[in-house]
């Protein structure tokens, strides 16, 4: 039993680093206050590797991090925060239980929606804009590389899931 919080612990806290570290890896985009991120990927993956309270354990974890260092803010950005909770349990919870690319892509793509939705809607708070400019700043700009960042995902889940659990790590 104890082994098994360690172990899960364990996942929530690498899972964590892996979002945090990912989160570095940004492009400024010149049309968009919004920068492109490697984070999305990061928490698409947590949410297909992990269970439903450990993603979104782990997601907290990472905001909280984030939020010590000054990476968190009431920006632009501060609505995605939410949906990157949101998207990593809603991932988690519809991966099912069966490693398939096709099922873990579905997943993320669901995720890149539950991610956008909060996004959107802090974007129109925070700068005062209308929604037809939120859609446009802060989902259609990015919807090609979010589409890539999700079969990346689901294509790594698959083949880490399968490693992970032949190793016992996920297991609990």
């Amino acid at each position: 039993m104890r082994n098994s919080k360690i172990l899960s612990i364990t996942r929530i806290a690498l899972c964590a680093a892996f979002i945090m570290v990912c989160s570095y890896i940004m492009i400024p985009m010149p049309f968009s206050p919004v920068p492109v991120t490697a984070q999305t990927l990061a928490i698409t993956l947590t949410g297909l590797i992990l269970r439903p309270k450990q993603a979104g354990s782990a997601v907290i974890v990472f905001i909280l991090i984030a939020a010590v260092l000054g990476k968190f803010s009431l920006g632009p950005s501060v609505g995605y925060f939410v949906g990157f909770f949101a998207s990593a349990v809603v991932v988690s919870l519809v991966k099912g239980e069966r490693k398939s690319v096709v099922r873990y892509l579905a997943a993320a793509l669901l995720g890149i929606l539950v991610t956008d939705i909060p996004g959107v809607i802090g974007m129109m708070l925070v700068l005062d804009i209308p929604l037809k400019a939120a859609v446009v700043e802060g989902i259609i700009v990015f919807l090609p590389g979010d589409l890539c960042k999700a079969v990346v995902a689901a294509m790594a889940a698959v083949p880490l899931g399968k490693a992970l659990d032949r190793a016992h790590l996920l297991a609990s």
